[in-house]
């Protein structure tokens, strides 16, 4: 292995907080999408006490400092667990590692209300104790660097997005569709990287669908598989034009939105409403299905230039696995390629913690990792605190007695 290449183990738990994906990936100084093509991907549930624990923090009024400090701890424990999973997976020893890479557990997010102010964000998982249980460096905590200079701290994807996936001509979206939806608006790369990279969350994607489901259901379905229950209703315009005249679809990008707004309060009152309507279960969900779709569409319409033509839209994330929002979506934007991710050579699961794989290499080589025009920062930073392991040393002998990352000595 090259001294400048890195075996780095990239982990997030999403929004839905339904597992934690791993990553293992071996990442030169700027990857390309060639050197991602082999990499390994695992998932690791989270499921009973376990679940139920995020969601209580998620509860604003129940989350005392207590609970959200031993539960920080908690999820650093079982975010170590899946990153020796996925080492093993990946046919590897943990000495073979060189970086953690975790995003952690999003508690809660609060983003700048305008240029002019200053957001918050919080995510759990101490990376101390990923450290201590696997002896790797680890690099985590990567969205408060952003929000510090000002940023939403989101959609971070779009450094992966414009690394990888920046199209040569015409303008390409990458479209992640997971609790919250997200999209990075790719212009060709000969504009060059001072062209803006306009990225912003689109709003609730999986999250409302699945609270839904899970509500209606008893627990005894936590999604809508292969969007069944949507393909069997009808949609409610007048209910779907309602949920549409909302001021967060409305605002201009960079903005960015989670569980704080689109969380359960939300879809119980979504349910509420529908079921007042007279709609059946599967209106309603076929109903919300259409908002992800309309959500979807409308941002990407409003945000791409004339002079690049939108010509594909690259999905990923658990909603790429349900045809209905796809339906939905595609209707919207007639004659645009739908792509799975997949296709490209990333599997869809694995793409955010990809994401925070290519991140954290980035952060240990001092490199930036933002695209501030993405985030609404007032300019790019090196995101990501580093917690070192017991091969810190070794690491930073490789990283720094050779070659420099911008080739220079």
């Amino acid at each position: 292995m090259s001294k400048r290449e890195l075996v780095v183990v990239g982990l997030i738990s999403g929004t839905s907080a339904d597992g934690i994906d791993g990553v293992v990936a071996r990442l030169p100084a700027v990857p390309t999408l060639q050197d991602v093509g082999g990499l390994t991907h695992w998932h690791v549930p989270l499921e009973g006490a376990r679940r139920e624990a995020i969601f209580a923090a998620f509860d604003t009024p129940r989350a005392t400092a207590d609970l959200t400090c031993r539960l920080n701890f908690d999820v650093g424990e079982w975010i170590a667990e899946a990153a020796l999973a996925t080492i093993a997976a990946a046919g590897l020893r943990v000495g073979d590692v060189d970086l953690i890479a975790s995003h952690g557990q999003t508690i809660f997010h609060d983003p700048p209300a305008s240029a002019r102010s200053r957001g918050s964000t919080l995510q759990v998982g101490e990376p101390s104790v990923i450290a201590e249980r696997t002896g790797i460096t680890t690099v985590a905590d990567f969205r408060v660097r952003d929000m510090a200079a000002w940023g939403h701290g989101a959609p971070l994807a779009s450094f992966l997005d414009d690394l990888l996936f920046r199209p040569e001509a015409g303008t390409r979206v990458l479209l992640n569709l997971g609790g919250i939806g997200n999209v990075t608006l790719l212009p060709p790369r000969g504009l060059g990287d001072d062209v803006p990279r306009i990225a912003c969350d689109t709003g609730p994607s999986n999250m409302v669908l699945d609270w839904i489901v899970e509500a209606v259901t008893g627990g005894a379905a936590r999604f809508d598989r292969d969007g069944q229950l949507a393909g069997s209703g009808a949609i409610d315009d007048e209910f779907l034009g309602k949920l549409l005249d909302d001021d967060y679809f409305r605002a201009p990008a960079p903005k960015t939105t989670g569980r704080e707004r689109y969380g359960a309060a939300y879809a119980a009152r979504v349910l509420e409403e529908g079921r007042a309507r007279g709609l059946g279960v599967a209106g309603i969900v076929a109903t919300v299905t259409a908002l992800t779709g309309a959500t979807v569409a409308d941002c990407i319409r409003g945000n791409v230039a004339g002079s690049h033509p939108l010509v594909e839209v690259v999905v990923a994330g658990g909603g790429a696995r349900n045809p209905a929002i796809l339906r939905e979506i595609a209707r919207r934007l007639p004659g645009v390629a739908l792509t799975p991710i997949d296709d490209l050579g990333v599997p869809s699961q694995a793409k955010e913690a990809l994401l925070f794989a290519v991140l954290g290499n980035a952060a240990i080589r001092g490199l930036p990792n933002t695209i501030p025009s993405s985030t609404g920062a007032r300019h790019a930073t090196v995101m990501g605190k580093v917690v070192p392991g017991a091969n810190f040393a070794s690491l930073m002998a490789r990283l720094h007695g050779g070659a420099r990352a911008d080739g220079q000595r």
